[in-house]
């Protein structure tokens, strides 16, 4: 392995000193792998360190291109072994008397009579012989890939073959209700995003090494492109090296107009619009526990919680510029439009880079379409943000762990009047938010959506005209503004309706 703090490749060599053929075959290779280096690489950067082993020293960089370089190596030896950890641990060998499908120079055309090592949860059966046989072959490239073997071009086949992989698995992702599609399929998805992960750093690393930067910013970004695809689109495995890859990669892939804050952003975040509240929600401070329970989970009752949050490290760090450092490259999906019940409405994957200065800052009134990054689990995405924040207590009063979902976006975005099946903590963090809660009994006052779809929507702008919802009208509700710091407590099926004051940073919890 390569030694903390310095770069290093090892050659392809066997380690049997008495096979002269063999050391004739590594003499070659070494010459064959100075002579793709090019001039800049002279002799003494060869050094020998054990018998049949080469390193390949650090070519001449500046101070960015190096620590460049260092990061790509040190994150494709997490990648290489988590793939090797992963092959390791499911290796069925002779297991039923079938040996291992030889997958040594290319993908098997049959897999009959043997046995694919596959990541656990795949199965075979449901991917296809194409499929399988593909996915075990590129593992089993990158469990053993070497930076002279990418010097060699041979990389370049391999990105190919991964990305028709996952073109495949994407239309198979995107096939039916989301729901339906086998688990397989998401696992396929993740380890051959794993894959190319792996191939596009051992690309990038030999561009480095033989002195060619000019590719890298998008190179980098491509990867974490790659990474996040995975991650929002693939099955949850435990310690997926695309955290690792994507969080590790991300200063090295912003650039351009889009990635540098705009002056208006360091600025404090103000209350702009107004709101009128009419008929104030109760508030409580840090309840007990039991209290909580009986008074408000079980008895149905909304509350405005104080002091809850008063511990989050966020409440000092988050911002646009905060998010742009930690995470400006990462993909994330944007819902575009005013309402998420309008037909012009659809939804685009981004970076935050991009999304901040295409629908936050940078943008005239006349020229704003909605842009908001709603219900996504960023968090789970992105774990440097978990960091920053603490589950109330109260979110573990159910019999399963509570889902987390970020809300970032603009002044004016709205969330329309629906209502949702499990108990809900909403956690204001960065901006304000305006607030109007329905009652569950005040359901035949307030125009369900008839689409079974959208069933638990409000066909009503709560905000709008009066005589066009006059219905609406009748109902009873309480409301609030909630502040930077504050929590708001929504039980099942209580209808809520919500617009953004200004800029705003929200958690949600979500627990049954």
């Amino acid at each position: 392995m390569a030694e903390r703090g310095r770069v290093t490749a090892w050659g392809l060599a066997q380690r049997d000193q008495r096979d002269s053929r063999d050391c004739r075959g590594w003499k070659r290779r070494v010459s064959a792998a100075k002579r793709s280096l090019g001039p800049q690489c002279s002799t003494r950067d060869f050094r020998m360190e054990e018998p049949f082993r080469i390193q390949i020293g650090e070519p001449n960089m500046d101070g960015d291109e190096r620590n460049l370089y260092k990061v790509v190596t040190a994150t494709l030896a997490m990648v290489k072994e988590r793939v090797k950890a992963e092959l390791q641990a499911q290796y069925s060998g002779d297991k039923q008397g079938h040996a291992e499908c030889p997958v040594e120079t290319s993908p098997p055309e049959s897999t009959t009579g043997c046995v694919l090592v596959l990541p656990k949860g795949v199965d075979a059966g449901v991917a296809g012989s194409w499929i399988s046989g593909t996915l075990a072959f590129l593992l089993k490239e990158v469990g053993k890939e070497t930076l002279l073997d990418a010097l060699h071009n041979r990389s370049d086949q391999r990105v190919v073959e991964a990305s028709a992989l996952l073109d495949h698995t994407w239309q198979r992702l995107n096939t039916g209700h989301w729901k339906s599609v086998p688990q397989t399929w998401r696992l396929v998805f993740t380890w051959g995003t794993i894959t190319l992960v792996a191939l596009l750093l051992h690309r990038l690393q030999a561009a480095l090494h033989a002195g060619d930067t000019s590719p890298s910013v998008a190179a980098v970004a491509s990867v974490v492109r790659a990474c996040d695809r995975g991650l929002l689109m693939g099955a949850a495995v435990g310690r997926s090296p695309l955290h690792f890859a994507a969080a590790t990669l991300n200063p090295f892939a912003r650039t351009g107009p889009s990635s540098a804050p705009v002056e208006a952003e360091e600025a404090p975040i103000t209350q702009e619009d107004a709101a009128s509240v009419t008929r104030p929600l109760a508030s409580a401070s840090c309840p007990a526990l039991d209290r909580f329970l009986l008074k408000h989970m079980e008895g149905a009752l909304p509350v405005k919680l104080l002091g809850v949050a008063q511990q989050w490290p966020a409440l000092q760090r988050w911002g646009l510029p905060y998010f742009r450092r930690v995470a400006g490259a990462r993909i994330v999906p944007v819902e575009v439009g005013a309402r998420y019940t309008d037909s012009d409405w659809y939804q685009r994957l981004m970076t935050l880079d991009e999304y901040f200065t295409a629908y936050v800052t940078e943008r005239s009134e006349e020229e704003r379409l909605t842009g908001y990054l709603a219900q996504h689990h960023l968090l789970d995405q992105i774990p440097e943000l978990m960091e920053d924040i603490l589950v109330p207590d109260y979110c573990h009063l159910g019999d399963h762990p509570p889902r987390i979902n970020a809300w970032v976006g603009p002044r004016g975005t709205v969330s329309p009047l629906h209502h949702d099946p499990d108990h809900n903590i909403l956690v204001q963090v960065v901006g304000y938010k305006y607030v109007r809660l329905y009652t569950e009994d005040q359901s035949h006052l307030l125009y369900a959506h008839p689409d079974p779809l959208l069933s638990n929507t409000s066909q009503a702008d709560v905000e709008g005209p009066v005589e066009a919802w006059p219905l609406l009208q009748q109902a009873r509700y309480q409301d609030l503004v909630l502040g930077p710091g504050e929590a708001l407590y929504i039980p099942p099926r209580c209808w809520h309706y919500v617009r953004s004051l200004s800029t705003s940073f929200s958690v949600s919890f979500w627990w049954a």
